[in-house]
């Protein structure tokens, strides 16, 4: 993780609700303990849809080293405190290398696919940042 647990705790973008969390390999999800049902459908979905992209962004993880923290924010107060007040439902930034999703409170299932599109974005970008090495013939 580029950007330490204690860096997060101290960044705008935490909140003292975030009391749980899922973490596996890059794609780490904060929440309220009373949205566990939706992270975990945030998790598994992702599992279940994007399966080749969270398996390359497992490997990817070992060499880039980033993460993608996904923050569920419990109400559209606190998320506007993190997100320059903004009206959004899903925001991304950057915290020291790490990708923020900050997600405008809890949602309805019809905009799970806009939460999972963004962090597949996230993850693609990391294959696109660091291409597979290109290797020249040299003939003598």
């Amino acid at each position: 993780m580029k950007a330490t647990y204690s860096a997060l705790m101290n960044s705008r973008f935490f909140n003292p609700a975030f009391n749980s969390a899922i973490f596996d390999g890059p794609v780490r999800i904060y929440f309220a303990q009373f949205h566990e049902s939706m992270a975990l459908k945030i998790y598994f979905s992702l599992q279940q849809k994007f399966p080749k992209e969270v398996a390359k962004a497992k490997d990817l993880y070992k060499t880039v080293g980033q993460n993608v923290l996904v923050m569920i924010y419990p109400t559209c107060e606190s998320f506007a405190m993190s997100f320059d007040n903004s009206k959004e439902f899903v925001q991304k930034d950057d915290l020291l290398g790490d990708v923020v999703i900050g997600l405008n409170g809890p949602f309805e299932d019809e905009k799970l696919p806009q939460v999972l599109d963004s962090i597949v974005e996230s993850l693609r970008a990391w294959d696109d940042d660091n291409p597979a090495p290109s290797f020249v013939e040299i003939s003598f």
